[in-house]
């Protein structure tokens, strides 16, 4: 109330400036858009000083001097009395650690914006609050707070009429985290409608990474090579140096995955060698290390692989990887690196564990039983099918059986099935469409469905068969080719007198009016060659569909006798073997009967 009669004391010409204008809430270190206030109070010499502190921190963490600009936020933070300033100001602390990749102290400071938020009873407050709760949430894998937090948010009114979409972000990501592929499609679809009202680039570029993550996982990788070009596309426009530093290092590691689940090595290697370097330079510790994991993979799966030298590098590089996601609290990616882990030592387990499954079927029950922790259903299945197979190898007929069981149980309860033909999908690449009640099928099925059938309904639902339009790929790209203004195209108009606060605006709030640190032409050239070569690539690969040229695979390991049966009995049945060792969470992943590369 008291806001309102402000706000109405102002226009009716009660008040006279000069009022202070402030931002409430910034999302991704100024990335995006901001709640403008005025409110009238003489502002002290302490106060003053805290908020220039702000302002100093908010310039000093766009010239990557992180440490400092938190060191500089914390003290504003000690001395501000005023409740929006404290907000704003545990916001940016919020987005610098979620930046850093150090999530429970991102959570510490969204829960202490909720706390004020509740003290003042501002349901503005309230919806980014919760927002800052579904993003750390989802970044340490509780995907079941993260929803919650996300729909809370939704419930809240917003100044910013950006703050749903990225609520569904957040919302799409959790259900992506435990494998509802529809319920995710949903609210990809609902963010990306959010994106093209406001015209918010960056919400948009989020959103095909997302994408792109998600047909990785439904294995149709040519949309998930277009998805992230796309979005390769939409980072020329972001001009502030850090900015586009974060999103392009973020696109060239799931690029490196795509190129690499496709066949490309030497492209995937290239993106994932600029990804660890940027990485590097942006601080974000928890990036670095799914880079070091995807590196391994490559090199796992180049032909050099067959050497010792090679595995023991790969090797060495998932062990790192673990650490330090582990010391991040990232769970996802403790359970993206031991599955990397577990499929190596499944392959090859004459280099990493001497003659013995017993280390592949460990560590691939180690992954399965955090991923069941975590509600991952994919990687649950793709952990059970590798226990089937190496149970298969060994003759325990039974086990084998288990694990068959609970992967055919995982594929019906995340519908990995066409409902045309009846098989399944995400096995290998091919094209899948989805339609506007997101759900997924064959693209041949469903467009064979579409030109034969009157009654076009979804099999699933009984919807009407509509193909989505913000995922559909029959056009060339969803991003808009106008000029954006950055890092965001919201147009939202400052009131006049306004003083900007968000980070991007910062330096000439400062007095300095040339940014901090803007692209060269040069960088946007890179950036233009990088998209030129993945579409190079993307043509590669539709000629090689249409020639029937078959990729070359790495063969499977020849057949042998199980070492850990006797007399056709399954282990469990012999008394010689030794018991299982379990693994320590701090120790090494891997323990050796013999010298192993672990060792060297």
């Amino acid at each position: 109330m008291a806001l309102l009669r402000t706000c109405t004391a102002l226009a009716v010409g009660t008040i006279s400036p000069p009022f202070l204008y402030y931002s409430i809430v910034i999302r991704s270190m100024g990335e995006f858009g901001k709640r403008t206030i005025p409110y009238y109070r003489p502002i002290s010499m302490g106060q003053r000083a805290a908020k220039h502190n702000m302002q100093a921190g908010v310039r000093l963490y766009h010239q990557r001097h992180h440490a400092q600009a938190i060191h500089k936020w914390r003290q504003a933070l000690h001395r501000l009395t005023n409740a929006e300033d404290r907000f704003i100001t545990l916001g940016y602390l919020a987005q610098a650690f979620c930046d850093s990749g150090e999530f429970e102290a991102m959570l510490h400071y969204a829960l202490q914006q909720m706390e004020l938020a509740n003290e003042r009873h501002d349901e503005y407050m309230k919806s980014e609050a919760f927002l800052n709760l579904a993003k750390a949430y989802e970044r340490l894998a509780d995907f079941s707070k993260a929803l919650s937090y996300g729909k809370a948010s939704l419930q809240h009114p917003s100044m910013d009429p950006r703050t749903p979409g990225y609520a569904h972000l957040a919302i799409a990501c959790a259900h992506l985290g435990f494998s509802q592929f529809q319920n995710c499609l949903e609210a990809f679809e609902q963010a990306m409608n959010v994106a093209n009202e406001t015209g918010d680039k960056l919400l948009e570029l989020q959103i095909c990474v997302g994408l792109g993550s998600l047909f990785m996982l439904l294995r149709d990788l040519s949309k998930a090579l277009i998805f992230l070009r796309n979005a390769m596309a939409i980072i020329q426009s972001v001009t502030v140096d850090d900015v586009h530093a974060k999103y392009r290092c973020t696109i060239l590691y799931h690029l490196s995955v795509a190129l690499r689940m496709r066949g490309s090595l030497v492209e995937a290697k290239e993106a994932c060698d600029e990804a660890l370097q940027l990485a590097s330079e942006t601080g974000n510790r928890a990036l670095h290390a799914r880079c070091m994991c995807s590196l391994a993979d490559i090199y796992r799966e180049l032909g050099e692989s067959e050497a010792k030298e090679t595995i023991t590098k790969s090797w060495a590089r998932y062990e790192e990887a673990y650490r330090v996601l582990r010391a991040s609290q990232d769970r996802m990616g403790e359970v993206l690196v031991l599955a990397s882990m577990a499929k190596s030592a499944s392959e090859s387990r004459s280099h990493y564990t001497g003659q013995c499954e017993c280390q592949a079927i460990q560590l691939n029950k180690k992954c399965l039983d955090i991923a069941r922790t975590l509600g991952c259903k994919h990687v649950m299945l793709k952990c059970h099918t590798r226990l089937a197979d190496l149970y298969s190898q060994l003759n325990d007929e039974d086990s084998e059986e288990v694990a068959r069981r609970a992967a055919s149980q995982l594929t019906q309860e995340m519908e990995l099935f066409c409902n045309f033909c009846g098989q399944r999908y995400g096995l290998k690449d091919e094209s899948l469409q989805a339609l506007r009640c997101s759900h997924v099928f064959h693209e041949r099925c469903l467009h064979t469905f579409l030109l034969e059938r009157e009654d076009q309904t979804c099999p699933k639902c009984r919807c009407r068969a509509i193909v989505s339009d913000n995922i559909s790929m029959r056009t060339p790209s969803i991003c808009s080719t106008v000029d954006a203004q950055s890092p965001s195209t919201s147009q939202m108009a400052v009131p006049s007198g306004g003083v900007k606060t968000p980070l991007v605006a910062a330096a000439a709030e400062l007095g300095d009016t040339r940014p901090q640190s803007t692209l060269t032409r040069a960088s946007v050239r890179q950036a233009e060659r990088d998209i030129d070569r993945l579409d190079r690539t993307l043509d590669r690969i539709e000629s090689r569909n249409d020639t029937s040229t078959l990729r070359k695979t790495k063969p499977p390991p020849p057949p042998r006798k199980p070492c850990c049966s006797k007399d056709g009995l399954p282990p469990s049945s012999v008394v010689s073997l030794p018991p299982p060792m379990p693994l320590s969470e701090t120790g090494p992943l891997v323990y050796s009967r013999a010298p192993t590369i672990t060792d060297v």
